[in-house]
């Protein structure tokens, strides 16, 4: 798997600038924090980075064998599967020990905030008294379910949905090592499906390849987009609905993930918005919708995007969502 395999194994390789940032300032502390806490969603390098922390405190003696996951000194802990006091006890009660080949016995507990109220309050002692050896590293998707005592004790860094440069940051890391020859458009189009995620990203560039087609075009089909969106937006921004719902219908019939569909149409209209507000923005076309109502379109997207699960027909939900807006229908 790409995302593991070109995992960043120093902080000089970590993608994100502000996570860089972040850390080149706390590992520059005296003394060195025991607690971390790493907070953002999914796919945002937490781990990895946790992993990276653990190797630049440890030394490089013992960086190989944390990289391989046999490093007697690095304890992963998966909260969601290890989430009772007895498990944080059984923890605790090997905190009494030194290190055996590192300077630190490096704690990381992912998923943190799925352990119980009991096991935070064990927990949180030793966060507050660790054995001068004992660094922890927590890591969190749902930070507002930590209780506050145990954020307290923590220095926290905020790991935030990745930027497009820094998501083709790590796809030209990808391209380059396995000289695939992605297009620019290609690693823009990746990093506009990712919404922020690396592991995303990693997934869908992976995917494309095993299809065995990297190009713009080919990653589009495999992922339900065989038209083009932009067509779409066209036909709406002219408000001409019955080639709006002709094209849905064509969509429809080519197989096309509407999921996919309404993801694109919002970005798109996303980037539309930045520039009509004079944000700096690169854009393929540049239509006549005023800033009103790209809003209302939006809105009509998102609620379309809600009910698809729920509807038997997949194409039903943007059309309804195209003839309120082009028909000035009920407002959201």
């Amino acid at each position: 798997m790409y995302y593991l395999k070109y995992r960043p194994q120093t902080i000089k390789e970590l993608d994100s600038k502000s996570v860089r940032d972040q850390l080149a300032a706390v590992l520059q502390a005296d003394p060195m924090p025991h607690a971390f806490l790493f907070s953002g969603p999914k796919g945002t390098g937490k781990t990895s980075t946790a992993r990276i922390i653990a190797k630049v405190l440890n030394g490089e003696d013992n960086a190989q064998a944390i990289t391989r996951g046999y490093s007697p000194d690095v304890i992963e802990i998966d909260a969601a599967s290890h989430r009772k006091i007895d498990d944080i006890r059984g923890l605790i009660a090997e905190l009494k020990f030194a290190p055996i080949v590192s300077p630190y016995k490096i704690y990381i507990i992912d998923e943190v905030h799925m352990l119980t109220k009991e096991a935070f309050n064990a927990l949180l002692k030793s966060l507050e008294e660790p054995p001068p050896s004992t660094i922890f590293i927590l890591a969190t998707t749902e930070i507002e379910k930590l209780p506050k005592t145990i954020v307290s004790r923590c220095i926290q860094i905020i790991f935030s949905k990745a930027k497009t440069a820094d998501l083709i940051s790590m796809l030209d890391r990808i391209d380059s090592a396995e000289k695939l020859k992605l297009s620019k458009e290609a690693k823009e189009f990746i990093a506009q499906k990712a919404d922020g995620s690396f592991r995303d990203a990693a997934k869908t560039l992976e995917m494309a390849v095993i299809q065995g087609d990297t190009s713009l075009g080919g990653m589009k089909q495999y992922l339900g987009i065989s038209t083009s969106e932009q067509d779409l937006l066209t036909l709406i921004d002219k408000k001409d609905l019955k080639k709006s719902l002709e094209w849905i219908e064509a969509a429809a019939e080519s197989g096309n993930d509407f999921a996919s569909l309404i993801e694109s149409l919002m970005a798109r209209l996303h980037q539309q918005l930045l520039k009509k507000n004079n944000i700096a923005v690169e854009l393929e076309t540049e239509y006549n919708f005023t800033i009103k109502e790209i809003s209302r379109l939006i809105s009509l997207l998102q609620k379309a995007y809600g009910q698809l699960k729920y509807s038997p027909i997949e194409a039903l939900p943007l059309e309804v969502a195209i003839v309120e807006y082009v028909e000035g229908g009920v407002s959201i």
